[in-house]
């Protein structure tokens, strides 16, 4: 595997379960680090960076969240809730989505998440997904990776989220993947993953216009929407 990913691009990791995706990220958020080869930062092998400064670069979102049990409002401004502005609270929460069902909490955005609490409510998993991508926006950092980030999300909010998200980080680099073909197909370049390899790369167009593996994913997806 070798490619190489421009400061403020999109791209997008797309394949079959089991193919690769996941072991990429990981690799670039340094869970684990390769056996063989390198990964480069401005030409830095990504060994010899601080963990704790790549750490402050990066915004991850996977399909396996953490539900945080504090109030609505950590959970948005994790890293600063003392230091949190209102009004940028709120515009986080409006292009997650989230605000909507804030708002019809007792409590709103000083409501405590958590049924171990008294007072306590628990949230449902789309609600939740939503609260973590709100972390996101508020937070907005330089490198931002989503690991199907909406799969407890419906099309339609899903649609929402992610054309806020390309309107965000237009000057920024986003990492996605996904199976969802509707989220991945806007991004400025998409890699194929097979089996460990890269085996296609390229925007959608040019991908259909390959006629390969992505093609034939992509259609079979669309047939079940038309």
């Amino acid at each position: 595997v070798s490619f190489v990913i421009e400061p403020g691009q999109s791209v997008a990791l797309v394949g079959d379960n089991g193919a690769g995706k996941s072991t990429i990220i990981n690799l670039l958020c340094r869970f684990y680090d390769a056996s063989a080869g390198q990964i480069l930062i401005d030409g830095t092998d990504i060994r010899d960076i601080e963990l704790s400064s790549w750490f402050r670069l990066l915004g991850i979102l996977f399909q396996k969240y953490v539900h945080y049990h504090f109030t609505i409002r950590e959970n948005i401004a994790f890293q600063n809730s003392t230091a949190a502005v209102e009004a940028d609270l709120e515009a986080a929460a409006r292009k997650s989505g989230a605000h909507d069902f804030i708002i019809d909490l007792p409590a709103g955005y000083e409501q405590q998440l958590g049924r171990e609490f008294e007072n306590g409510v628990e949230l449902s998993g789309g609600q939740w997904q939503k609260l973590a991508i709100a972390r996101a926006f508020y937070n907005q950092p330089p490198v931002l990776i989503l690991d199907e980030p909406t799969s407890a999300i419906d099309a339609e909010s899903e649609y929402a989220i992610f054309t806020n998200l390309e309107e965000l980080y237009q000057n920024k680099t986003l990492i996605l993947v996904s199976h969802r073909f509707s989220t991945v197909r806007n991004a400025d370049i998409i890699y194929v993953i097979d089996q460990g390899r890269i085996i296609e790369r390229g925007n959608h167009d040019v991908l259909l216009e390959k006629n390969g593996k992505y093609a034939m994913m992509f259609r079979a997806q669309a047939k079940g929407y038309q």
